[in-house]
């Protein structure tokens, strides 16, 4: 019901001047073409190592298979099964970089050095902060606090969502997450990644307890936001 309810606000919006046809199918081919480049420029970057490789007319002949030396007596031994679930993994992980990599070394070379090596470009400085990024949130001191911190949140915001949902199941959830409750599960995020982050200079026996610390903390903070919150909710119930 929900997509005919939309359909139909559409065409209202349309019978009114307020809904351009036009403009949404441009802006969803902007999206798809946006995924389309991004997923080309990814696989571009895992494919080929630079563009001289791309450009090397060479390199086609590169990719041809080298002859296979068999041992009769290793292959005797070795199960047969084995050998084909090896070769099934090995194919599924090379399998779609070597046939986009294929694909691309046969395009002619214009298309390579106009379109195909920007890509390579773009996926590769993609890859490269990702990295980059990847490292600095886990191998510093405050990225792995921003960290703790991030994922701490979420898991108190879920907890509490879930928890005054069931206990106000009428209560809308825009209104249970308003910004007072949002504000207070922050800043008990930030006390329990402080108290991870300092606690095991101080208290060496720290991570053995910290799930129950971080249960103990999680439970008092819900709790008092779901008392507050129904003293709240009380007044409104009565009038």
């Amino acid at each position: 019901m929900s997509y005919i309810d939309d359909l139909l606000s559409k065409a209202d919006d349309y019978l009114e001047g307020k809904y351009d046809p036009k403009a949404e199918m441009h802006k969803t081919l902007l999206k798809g073409t946006t995924t389309v480049l991004l997923v080309a420029s990814l696989l571009t970057g895992l494919a080929f190592s630079g563009p001289g490789e791309i450009n090397e007319d060479q390199v086609s002949s590169q990719l041809r298979q080298a002859p296979i030396v068999m041992d009769v007596d290793d292959y005797m031994n070795t199960s047969v099964d084995d050998d084909d679930d090896a070769d099934e993994q090995k194919n599924a992980k090379v399998g779609v970089v070597q046939r986009f990599k294929q694909a691309v070394l046969n395009l002619p070379a214009s298309v390579r050095l106009l379109i195909i090596t920007p890509l390579w470009a773009i996926g590769t400085a993609i890859m490269t902060a990702a990295s980059f990024l990847w490292n600095v949130i886990f191998s510093s001191p405050l990225g792995a606090f921003i960290a703790s911190f991030a994922i701490g949140y979420a898991v108190l915001v879920g907890l509490f969502a879930v928890t005054a949902k069931m206990l106000f199941p009428n209560v809308p959830l825009k209104k249970i997450l308003n910004k007072r409750n949002v504000l207070i599960l922050g800043i008990a995020a930030v006390l329990l990644s402080f108290i991870d982050w300092m606690a095991p200079m101080y208290w060496h026996q720290y991570p053995a307890v910290a799930a129950a610390v971080k249960l103990g903390v999680g439970v008092f903070v819900i709790g008092t936001i779901c008392y507050r919150f129904s003293k709240i909710l009380n007044p409104l119930k009565v009038n």
